[in-house]
């Protein structure tokens, strides 16, 4: 059988597990265990190397940390006074409520490292405060989603720490990557929120004249943000300014979110329980795919179907922006069927030959990766944030509801993508200050 035969093979067995229900480590793992015995019974020795020396890398002990963080912030209250703050602050301006919730949600996202945590929050917080006062349940949902998506991108973003572990390149520096086009994006969900409610106050009305608050008021609500901020700076702070590893900032974090919760009163022992519980869920998700990926990816290499597939893109018209479009694809096509972490470990060390080759900075692929992976979370039919809307919604909003919301955003998160291919700085001008 030749090897074009089997490496397609290879993948769309992969893929028919998937699509069967069989979790991602184990469709993984299982295809290349069942490929290597049938065709090449040396490759299984690599198997038992998978399994001892991918959960021991040091990078990953920031995993845990920044989840165990995330998931103690929840619960922490700032998140309301946060709110709070927004609600006072711009809310009587038309879409000020809208606006307000992509602001904490990219706040939130710079505390937690991941999507759920921003997107659970808003919407158990910012959804009924709007439906109160009549906002559009498409502006309402979008801007929840939309904001939540950004926990991806914006740093400590635990996808960033598994791309860079796979592609060996600099957590601080993809970090400071993400930076950029997280505001630049957040920035276009405000505009384009305040623009379309300006022009159709129905989508957004601004609060009732009645609800005015006192300047001392405005300011007392911003006191109530200083644990984002005091998070913030001992997280990304200590990072950039080589005072801390990421391992080490994340250590700081975790212990200042416990310290947090701890002043607000809201540490009780099943908040406690609940974050390890989370932390050691998507914990072990995470392990158990990447020793799946690790098993696949290295029996893929020895049967030759890396180089296959390397030599094959290469060849392909239109050099490397035609190449780097047609990565762009696969990774947004596969986030409708894959959850993120699966995404990054089976494509980064698929792609990072072909981009080494073609001399790509790996740092800026990195952002657009995430960024395509950002768009996937909001959209049809497996995008990840629709499904955690939708669990958290009130049952009379239907699918459709959800779905119809995100269009807009969708659009301003691919505009965001090309503005960072056609200019690279974007991505690139932060990291260049880290050494």
């Amino acid at each position: 059988m030749s090897l074009e035969i089997i490496t397609l093979l290879y993948f769309a067995c992969l893929f028919g597990a998937m699509f069967l229900g069989l979790p991602v480590a184990f469709a993984l793992g299982g295809t290349a265990v069942v490929f290597a015995a049938m065709v090449e019974p040396r490759a299984l020795l690599a198997i038992p190397s998978a399994f001892y020396s991918t959960p021991w890398n040091p990078v990953l002990v920031t995993v845990p940390l920044f989840l165990f963080m995330g998931s103690l912030i929840r619960y922490s209250g700032i998140a309301d006074a946060a709110y709070d703050a927004v609600y006072k602050l711009i809310g009587h301006i038309p879409g000020g409520l809208a606006i307000g919730t992509v602001k904490v949600s990219t706040i939130f996202a710079a505390v937690t490292g991941i999507t759920p945590p921003a997107t659970i929050t808003m919407g158990q917080i910012a959804y009924p405060s709007m439906m109160k006062y009549s906002y559009s349940r498409k502006i309402a949902i979008g801007s929840i989603g939309a904001g939540g998506a950004l926990g991806a991108l914006i740093p400590p973003s635990v996808p960033f720490i598994f791309y860079g572990l796979l592609a060996n390149a600099s957590i601080g520096k993809l970090f400071l990557a993400g930076l950029l086009p997280g505001l630049m994006l957040a920035t276009f969900y405000a505009i384009y929120i305040g623009v379309r409610c300006k022009l159709q106050p129905e989508m957004g009305p601004a609060l009732p004249a009645d609800k005015k608050f006192s300047r001392r008021e405005k300011a007392q609500s911003l006191m109530g943000i200083w644990p984002f901020i005091l998070l913030i700076l001992i997280v990304l702070g200590t990072i950039w300014g080589g005072i801390a590893t990421p391992p080490e900032a994340a250590a700081f974090g975790a212990t200042s979110a416990l310290l947090i919760n701890l002043f607000n009163g809201r540490l009780t022992g099943q908040v406690f329980k609940d974050s390890l519980s989370t932390t050691v869920k998507l914990t072990g998700m995470g392990l158990w795919i990447l020793i799946g990926a690790n098993i696949f990816l290295n029996i893929f290499n020895t049967l030759g179907s890396q180089e296959l597939i390397t030599d094959m893109v290469l060849a392909m018209p239109g050099g490397t922006t035609g190449i780097l479009l047609l990565m762009m694809l696969i990774i947004l096509l596969l986030g409708m069927v894959m959850d993120d972490w699966a995404i990054i470990m089976l494509c980064t060390p698929l792609f990072l030959p072909i981009i080494e080759l073609l001399g790509v900075d790996k740092i800026w692929f990195g952002v657009l990766f995430i960024v395509n992976i950002q768009i996937a979370y909001l959209t049809p039919p497996f995008g990840f944030v629709l499904f955690w809307l939708k669990s958290i919604l009130p049952g009379d909003v239907g699918w459709g509801d959800v779905y119809g919301s995100v269009g807009p955003f969708v659009l301003l998160q691919l505009l965001g993508l090309g503005l960072i291919f056609v200019f690279p700085e974007i991505a690139t001008w932060l990291p260049q200050f880290f050494d």
